[in-house]
């Protein structure tokens, strides 16, 4: 199991803790990944912290593509290439939101290996998904800021539509 994507809220005497598990199995020979949220709700007495109730659910296949959306924006702001070569498809294309170009799954990683621009943040809103057996579907905005290949800062809010395909018990862009 990991433990990842923590939020935190918390008052003088109480405390929430949010958090992602990724639980990864083995079926029939492959990588199964399955995720589920914990929520722990903490209370101050006597001056210690203790837990006052845990709860944990399994996240639906459209809680997961957001996830994976938050992960996407993650690794694009840190040049993660492993995120993109283990979570796009080998016949994934994408389409430039820079240029409007059409890439394949190398040109993105070589994009990502030698970045054309400097991210300062990238903020998602406005998450919609569809999921259809394995098939997911993700609109939203993506705000972006930073500076371009020249230098010259940039910010912008850019629709997208992003698809998603469930293979081998992950699903992936």
């Amino acid at each position: 199991n990991t433990f990842d994507n923590y939020e935190f809220s918390s008052t003088p005497m109480t405390a929430t803790i949010m958090h992602r598990t990724t639980t990864t199995t083995m079926v029939d020979g492959k990588p199964h990944v399955t995720y589920s949220q914990a929520v722990h709700f903490l209370e101050k007495r006597n001056g210690k912290w203790q837990v006052v109730s845990n709860v944990s659910h399994p996240l639906s296949d459209a809680e997961t593509l957001f996830y994976l959306e938050r992960e996407w924006n993650d690794a694009s702001m840190k040049n993660d290439v492993a995120w993109f070569e283990r979570t796009y498809a080998d016949e994934a294309t994408d389409v430039s939101s820079r240029t409007g170009a059409v890439q394949t799954k190398a040109e993105v990683i070589a994009d990502v290996k030698a970045p054309k621009s400097k991210l300062t943040m990238l903020e998602l809103s406005g998450l919609h998904a569809r999921v259809d057996g394995p098939i997911g579907v993700v609109t939203g905005i993506n705000h972006a800021k930073g500076t371009d290949e020249k230098g010259m800062a940039f910010d912008r809010k850019i629709s997208f539509t992003d698809t998603f395909v469930k293979r081998d018990g992950r699903w992936m862009v």
